[in-house]
């Protein structure tokens, strides 16, 4: 009967330790950036649709493995853009990666986030990166990481 269970118990011991390594005191969660914004052809019901070019940093000593990713992109406080991906690459130890999502506009929160912009006459917009990462053979599921910041709306290209 020990037979039996010792691949079960091994199996098992394997699967915990590739998970502590994100309970780690010295674990660094991943960073998000976004790096292009494409607009793509209407979808259906005429959403607007956008192809959203993002770089995850890996800040650890062991691989990033992903099983997916559910991201929110906020304008002046105001939800925008909303996307998910589950054909992730794993990233490498202290490595980064480039991934590719398509995402959906939110047409309330566009026209919030353009009625405030207009009412307030900015040079800047506030925004608000939230990414939930998938994590493959970890005790913890998922990680959420923001990014926060300012984009300038009067550069010159």
């Amino acid at each position: 009967m020990t037979q039996l269970y010792r691949p079960l118990l091994l199996s098992l011991l394997a699967l915990l330790i590739g998970g502590c390594a994100v309970l780690s005191p010295s674990y660094q969660k991943p960073e998000v950036e976004v790096t292009a914004v494409e607009p793509l052809p209407a979808g259906p019901g005429n959403d607007l649709r956008f192809r959203i070019h993002l770089r995850v940093f890996n800040p650890n000593d062991s691989e990033l493995a992903l099983s997916g990713l559910y991201y929110t992109l906020s304008l002046a406080g105001h939800k925008v853009i909303t996307g998910t991906s589950r054909e992730l690459p794993p990233i490498a130890p202290y490595g980064q990666d480039n991934i590719v999502v398509d995402a959906t506009a939110s047409l309330v929160g566009s026209i919030f986030a353009a009625a405030e912009l207009i009412g307030t006459r900015r040079e800047s917009v506030p925004y608000e990166l939230v990414a939930k990462l998938g994590l493959r053979r970890s005790i913890v599921p998922s990680i959420t990481v923001r990014k926060e910041g300012e984009i300038r709306l009067n550069q010159r290209m």
